[in-house]
């Protein structure tokens, strides 16, 4: 889905209003070709507007208005409205070529777009990545099931464009892409759950009552987020330490009771926090190295 247009808008221009302009043309008369130049307009609009106000593009915005153009281009000089119909397709087969094609490269694109998406949880997700095998596996295996989708997709699209009446077809095209995503989030979220971060990642973050607040997490809440995996400790086995949580580094003072409350660590702290916790990942790294030399 493109960056550029989100919610209710997206809704209202990019599915209402094309559907609205093709049935209510092929009412009043026009041919299917007609009506389908015509319901393609809205989009391009769309895409205009945003590119003004934002004065940027992405890519696959630009996918999408290429694919209008050069279907509508296409229909018109061929005098067949079914290539209108599979323009989608055009996006989605490349898209799932570029998909799988990440896998070969050390962040797959899944990841790369989510990171993207969710700036406010991309500093947790960088953590994850640099210190969780299976985080990074998961979202590998994500990136192949989304792949694979997307080029059942495609070939779904260009199946019915090609046998079902051309009436029929638009209102198939947003039931497709509804239940592509939808289909999706399964393997999604059940890989994540499986790696034990989704929770860390995706969920809401929501104070336990008399366990958490803004300033202090109880040992025992620590506990259960480190079990959970939604806590990740600077070392592996440590039972009370420095611990990444919710964005942000967690500790207890050195000069504090043996029961007291995490409390979240200032910039400063912070930044110490990083830099012991990379010099932690190259031992590591050093001494899986040497392991495998044995």
């Amino acid at each position: 889905m493109s960056s550029t247009h989100k919610g209710p808008w997206l809704l209202v221009v990019d599915v209402g209003v094309p559907l609205a302009l093709f049935y209510g043309l092929r009412a009043l008369g026009a041919s299917d070709l007609t009506a389908l130049l015509v319901g393609i307009v809205p989009g391009l609009i769309s895409s205009a507007v945003s590119l003004v106000r934002t004065r940027r593009t992405d890519l696959i915005g630009m996918a999408v208005v290429l694919s209008m153009l050069g279907s509508a281009a296409v229909a018109v000089l061929g005098g067949d409205a079914r290539v209108l119909l599979v323009r989608n397709a055009w996006i989605s087969l490349p898209f799932a070529g570029i998909t799988l094609w990440s896998l070969r490269h050390p962040q797959p694109l899944c990841y790369t777009v989510t990171l993207a998406m969710m700036p406010r949880r991309a500093r947790v997700m960088e953590q994850l990545w640099a210190t969780n095998a299976r985080f990074r596996h998961a979202w590998k295996w994500i990136t192949v099931f989304w792949g694979i989708a997307t080029i059942i997709d495609g070939v779904v699209r260009i199946v019915l464009a090609y046998t079902l009446p051309i009436s029929v077809v638009p209102a198939t095209d947003p039931v497709i892409t509804v239940l592509t995503i939808v289909v999706l989030q399964i393997p999604t979220i059940v890989l994540l759950r499986r790696s034990g971060t989704w929770h860390l990642v995706f969920a809401p973050r929501r104070p336990t009552v008399g366990e958490m607040t803004d300033d202090k997490l109880s040992q025992a809440r620590m506990r259960e987020l480190l079990d959970s995996g939604e806590a990740t400790p600077m070392l592996a086995g440590m039972e009370v330490g420095p611990t990444w949580y919710a964005d942000r580094w967690w500790y207890i003072p050195a000069e504090a009771a043996d029961d007291a409350d995490y409390q979240p660590a200032d910039p400063e702290k912070s930044e110490r926090f990083d830099r012991l916790r990379r010099r932690a990942e190259a031992v590591d790294r050093v001494q899986a190295e040497l392991d495998g030399r044995q």
